[in-house]
């Protein structure tokens, strides 16, 4: 399981960008990722790693503390409740839900090591490049995670 830093680690410019044990694995890596993603062809407004139990440990810049905590309240409760409907039809993990929104499409996916990313898409954005695009995130989280845990 991830560890995380004490609240006091937080900045207060906002959101600390990463939560994670530095000793675990490098929190700037995973910035980059999720800003790399963010960035990229204008498909991702915004990106944020969530623990198992909801907490941020990672949000792409330009995200407020607030707002990336909010999105990842949304994420855990929707995850929760598709990890429920998946037990009672077949029992298997949840790898991927989507939401659309007037003002984009709201992905959330399992990313290895418990946790899960969150991607909000700029509206407007193709549902399926925004898929992708949350596809290649969890892909390069997952394995800087696997790296870190062995």
């Amino acid at each position: 399981m991830i560890k995380r830093r004490a609240a006091a680690a937080r900045s207060s410019a906002g959101l600390d960008r990463s939560l994670l044990d530095p000793g675990l694995i490098d929190p700037g890596l995973l910035d980059g990722i999720l800003d790399d993603g963010a960035a990229r062809a204008g498909a991702v407004r915004h990106a944020v790693l969530l623990s198992q139990d909801g907490t941020v440990l990672v949000a792409s810049r330009g995200l407020s503390r607030r707002g990336a905590e909010h999105l990842a309240e949304i994420a855990s409760g929707f995850h929760g409740l598709a990890g429920s409907a998946g037990r009672r039809a077949r029992p298997a993990p949840v790898r991927r839900t989507m939401i659309e929104l007037e003002s984009g499409t709201l992905f959330v996916a399992a990313a290895g090591a418990g946790t899960c990313l969150v991607v909000l898409s700029a509206a407007g954005t193709d549902p399926a490049t925004a898929a992708a695009e949350t596809a290649r995130l969890v892909e390069r989280v997952g394995e800087q995670l696997r790296r870190a845990l062995g």
